[in-house]
């Protein structure tokens, strides 16, 4: 995809994000690409908890922005010239979600993509991007539909940490907060994002 193109696409999609963004609940783009597998352990009213079982991403290099959609879009470009082949050894790897960007408390945005499960052991290296593995974890998610707006984020959370209030879940501290989304930007239905509170 030329840059050219993922810019109007993006463009579009804003534009007409008032009008035909929706809600959905099971992510279509998990019916056609590879996303991590969990386990679900607890469910409440708006949230539940699942069992990840250490899933592996390939992160950029912490973005420096105000705005976690700019940082996502820029992100995001990236991690689709990498797995398009824009790697060391120059390896296509199936495009793969949810695209997650870590929230933080300044400015900083790590965007990171999941790494097929095919290419987990040895994947392709990049000098700007570098690989996690995360230790089998907990995540409180709530899911939430729309085009994702930086005034939503909050708004997003807070619902979170209310939903949690009441379990046991409150008394712990996450160790990171993320926005998972399960679309490219330039799809206008069916859109599905997560909060994520990483334990």
């Amino acid at each position: 995809m030329s840059a050219t193109t993922f810019q109007f696409l993006v463009l579009w999609s804003f534009i007409l994000a008032p009008f035909l963004s929706v809600e959905g609940k099971i992510p279509e783009s998990c019916k056609k690409n590879e996303c991590p597998t969990y386990d679900v352990t607890e469910m409440g009213k708006d949230y539940e908890i699942r069992s990840y079982n250490s899933p592996v991403w390939i992160s950029t290099s912490p973005f420096q922005n105000n705005s976690l959609v700019d940082a996502t879009l820029y992100g995001l470009a990236r991690l689709i010239n990498y797995v398009e082949g824009k790697n060391k050894e120059k390896k296509v790897i199936k495009m793969t979600f949810p695209v997650i960007s870590e929230v933080s408390k300044g400015n900083s945005i790590v965007v990171s993509l999941y790494v097929p499960k095919a290419n987990q052991e040895n994947p392709p290296s990049a000098d700007d991007l570098k690989v996690q593995r995360w230790k089998a974890s907990y995540i409180a998610v709530r899911q939430y539909g729309r085009f994702v707006k930086d005034s939503d984020v909050k708004t997003e959370v807070a619902a979170l940490n209310a939903s949690l209030a009441a379990t046991k879940w409150a008394a712990k501290t996450p160790n990171a907060i993320f926005v998972a989304q399960y679309n490219f930007p330039f799809e206008l239905y069916n859109r599905v994002n997560e909060i994520w509170f990483l334990y």
